[in-house]
């Protein structure tokens, strides 16, 4: 057990800076000791709170820390392994996009902010009716699989760009939004995760806790010591003028509104709240949870975030940002992935319009 100890303390020091995902638990208890005990160390990641348990991420050690303590719990890795061989790989996913973009070229825009850690290019796709030009139309941003192992948000993006794509000119709704909108698509901000079906990235970082955050000391707006995959996405933020985002993960079923870092009330709140209970209400098996009331929630009440995407969005770029957790499981079989997407249409679509002044 001393040696067990003096192994996590060493681990902290090489955590503090980043979230290191080597192995992920689901944690089955209720138990507030358990709870804050488990939350007071910072090299770990708790998420996705819930009646009965919660997930753990951490290091490696994690697993015989979590023995030793008599916590009970069940590996992660093991859940929807069947599923994981039916998805596309990145390369896959690439070929797809490509092939969009080749057929409507006057509409879509392929184009890489930079490279994961093994070298895959970070794909946005921009849907315009006038997209090789920057002009005074609002942009808007969707972000999917920023963590490896929640696949469902990507898969969703793709078919979304097919859908604009193929129904510009046929689809009212669409036409309006292409016309109206600078539309930007990135459907996996985390290839190497999602091709070896882990959280983090190649480094086994948390790229959902690796941006800066104004209520800790990593609080300046700089690139310096994170991840490539963060980096991207911060220096490409730079470069633009997102008036509204979402991004998409997995694990729960809920529409979350900042602030994810702090319990002060977020000076929009009552905007976002809206924007929440909306595509929520557009969603059905959201809007009908028995866990989350009207399938939204605020991000602090339900769980603290530090360095997550969306708060920064928002305080760093002004970049109204909120996070959609887009199924239960993280893996569902691949033949559900047009559920999800059929019951998450309208709402996406409708978020989009959002932006239009």
């Amino acid at each position: 057990m001393k040696k067990l100890a003096v192994l996590f303390a060493l681990l902290i020091v090489t955590s503090l800076q980043a979230k290191i995902v080597e192995e992920s638990f689901y944690i089955q208890t209720d138990d507030q000791k358990t709870f804050e005990m488990l939350k007071s160390r910072p090299e770990l990641t708790i998420d996705h709170i819930e009646k009965g348990g919660f997930e753990l991420y951490g290091p490696k050690g994690l697993g015989e820390f979590l023995d030793n303590n008599n916590i009970p719990h069940f590996s992660m890795k093991i859940a929807g392994m069947k599923a994981r061989g039916q998805y596309p790989s990145p390369e896959e996913i690439e070929k797809e996009l490509r092939s969009v973009t080749n057929a409507y070229p006057e509409i879509t825009s392929m184009f890489s902010i930079g490279k994961s850690v093994k070298g895959r290019d970070l794909w946005v796709i921009k849907l315009s009716n006038n997209v090789k030009e920057n002009d005074s139309r609002p942009e808007f941003k969707y972000i999917a699989n920023m963590h490896g192992d929640e696949i469902v948000g990507r898969e969703m993006m793709v078919r979304l760009i097919k859908d604009l794509a193929q129904n510009y000119g046929k689809d009212p709704q669409i036409t309006n939004l292409l016309d109206r909108v600078q539309i930007y698509i990135m459907p996996s901000m985390n290839p190497d995760g999602a091709a070896a079906s882990s959280r983090g990235n190649a480094k086994y970082v948390d790229l959902n806790r690796d941006f800066p955050d104004h209520t800790t000391s990593d609080n300046k707006d700089v690139t310096d010591g994170r991840q490539l995959e963060t980096q991207a996405v911060m220096n490409w933020q730079k470069t633009r003028n997102f008036v509204l985002s979402a991004n998409f993960h997995g694990g729960a079923e809920v529409a979350n509104y900042p602030w994810d870092t702090a319990a002060e009330k977020f000076p929009k709140e009552a905007l976002v709240k809206e924007f929440c209970l909306e595509y929520a209400g557009l969603t059905p098996y959201m809007s009908a949870s028995t866990s989350f009331k009207n399938g939204i929630t605020n991000g602090y009440a339900w769980y603290e975030v530090n360095g997550g995407m969306q708060d920064w969005s928002i305080k760093y770029r002004n970049d109204l940002q909120i996070t959609i957790e887009v199924s239960n499981t993280k893996w569902p079989e691949y033949t559900k992935v047009d559920y999800y997407y059929k019951e998450n249409k309208a709402a996406l679509l409708r978020f989009i319009e959002r932006a239009i002044p």
